[in-house]
C-alpha cells in the first residue's frame, strides 16, 4: 500500500464507475455526469454523478494513521440512477428493473481492490432502492444505487 495519498477527481470516479457498470448486458446506454441529457431516448440507461462528500481529518496517532498524519479521509457519495424502462405496465416494468439490478449487483460484487480500478479508493460500499423517476415529465421504473467511496 502506498504511503502517498492518491488524489482522484470526481470526473475519474464517475467515468470509471460508468465504464465498469456499462458491462451490464441489458444496458443500452451509460452516461457520466458530463453526458447527461434533458430527455431519455435509450433504455435501459444509467447515469453516474457525484452527490456529496464527507471529509474527516485523520490525525489520531493510532498505528493505522501514524504514517498518514494530517491526511484527510473522504467518503464520496456517487449516485448511479438506473432507468429500466418508461412506466407502462407494472409487471413488465418490474421485470426489466429486476434484470438490470441483478446485472449491476453482479458487477459491484465482483469488484476487487482497488474498486473500479482506481488506486485512490481504499474501500467502498453500496446500496440500492427502487425508484419511479420523473425525468422531464415522463415516469421511468428503475433503481438508485448509492455508492460510498472512501479515499485517503
Amino acid at each position: 500500500m502506498s504511503l502517498t495519498p492518491v488524489t482522484l477527481t470526481y470526473a475519474e470516479m464517475c467515468d470509471e464507475i460508468r465504464d465498469t457498470l456499462a458491462a451490464a448486458p441489458s444496458v443500452e446506454r451509460a452516461q457520466s455526469y458530463d453526458e447527461l441529457t434533458e430527455g431519455i431516448q435509450d433504455q435501459p440507461l444509467f447515469q453516474v454523478y457525484p452527490e456529496s462528500c464527507d471529509p474527516t481529518a485523520v490525525d489520531s496517532g493510532t498505528q493505522a494513521t501514524t504514517f498518514r498524519s494530517g491526511v484527510i479521509m473522504q467518503s464520496h457519495t456517487i449516485h448511479v440512477d438506473y432507468y429500466a424502462r418508461q412506466r407502462s405496465h407494472i409487471g413488465e416494468d418490474m421485470a426489466a428493473m429486476v434484470t438490470g439490478i441483478d446485472e449491476i449487483v453482479d458487477i459491484l460484487e465482483a469488484q476487487t481492490c482497488p474498486p473500479f480500478g482506481l488506486d485512490g479508493i481504499k474501500s467502498f460500499q453500496w446500496s440500492w432502492s427502487r425508484v419511479n423517476f420523473d425525468y422531464g415529465g415522463v415516469l421511468y421504473a428503475g433503481a438508485r444505487f448509492v455508492l460510498q467511496l472512501r479515499t485517503f
